[in-house]
């Protein structure tokens, strides 16, 4: 692997690096590594252990300040940064991890059918309006690509799009098993809890258009959380459903100003959450 985001550096070393251990320390000092710096920016409670999230962000720090990539949130595994990183799995007894996050399989498939929902249905997304739905489970779709449902009136409907997108390109969205048997949209917020359904992914280069993207807010329940569809990365841009329909927009780039979280593998920006999930499942 070419490049080790936060995710990957913590699950390899998830076992910790027990400094206090002579043998460990050997092989770290053989391995060109600077035990006492690493004492020194990354064992925040001094028992000597270097593990758990906050001190494994402060060890990718360091490892990363080795590395010239332009990127905080990921490194090169090569050079110095390289030398150093497999010295910590090592020491650590993990393993280096062997692939990245998968290229999107459904990409265009689903780039497709959201603009086709928009061109078609787009004002029926609205807060106040119904679109028809390609789900032939969704509770009350008689006739799906027909019917419209009443029950979606007056409901946001950014989870409603996405998954009606996702379903036309014959990818999985997330759902709810309703007590007669038919099916909604599984909300927004909970949509990265679907590991299941989509690979998350942690290393904003490695965002491509056709990717999924929630902002969960810091409360839970209706209207805390956002999802779209990601169309373009440089400048950003997503299509999703708002209170006046859905369309696609350029003008908010939800990670600028972000950090990323390992522990939660998402970004913190001003406060929210932001996820980005790829779809890996077909129907």
């Amino acid at each position: 692997m070419s490049r080790i985001d936060r995710s990957q550096f913590s699950q390899s070393l998830q076992k910790g690096i027990n400094l206090n251990d002579a043998a460990t320390v050997d092989k770290l000092t053989r391995a060109g590594v600077n035990v006492a710096e690493l004492k020194a920016k990354a064992d925040v409670n001094g028992d000597g252990w270097l593990k758990g999230g906050p001190e494994l962000d402060k060890l990718f720090k360091h490892v990363d300040d080795f590395d010239r990539n332009g990127s905080s949130t990921s490194f090169n595994n090569t050079g110095r940064a390289g030398k150093e990183y497999q010295a910590l799995v090592n020491a650590a007894g993990g393993v280096v991890p062997t692939s990245g996050p998968r290229e999107p399989r459904f990409a265009q498939q689903i780039l497709d059918a959201a603009k086709d929902r928009v061109a078609k249905e787009g004002p029926n997304y609205a807060f106040s309006e119904a679109p028809t739905s390609p789900l032939a489970m969704l509770s009350g779709n008689r006739r799906p690509g027909e019917s419209r449902p009443s029950w979606l009136k007056d409901n946001n409907k950014c989870n409603q799009f996405v998954g009606d997108a996702l379903t036309q390109a014959g990818v999985k969205a997330p759902t709810w098993a309703m007590r007669d048997g038919t099916l909604h949209y599984a909300s927004a917020e909970k949509w990265p809890t679907f590991s299941n359904l989509f690979d998350r992914i942690t290393d904003p280069s490695q965002i491509r258009p056709g990717d999924v993207i929630v902002k969960d807010y810091p409360s839970t329940g209706e209207s805390t959380a956002h999802v779209e569809i990601i169309t373009g990365t440089s400048p950003f841009s997503s299509v999703g459903a708002h209170g006046d329909g859905a369309y696609e927009q350029n003008t908010n780039d939800w990670l600028a100003g972000g950090t990323y979280n390992a522990t939660k593998r998402a970004f913190e920006v001003n406060g929210n959450d932001v996820y980005i999930l790829r779809p890996k499942v077909a129907q």
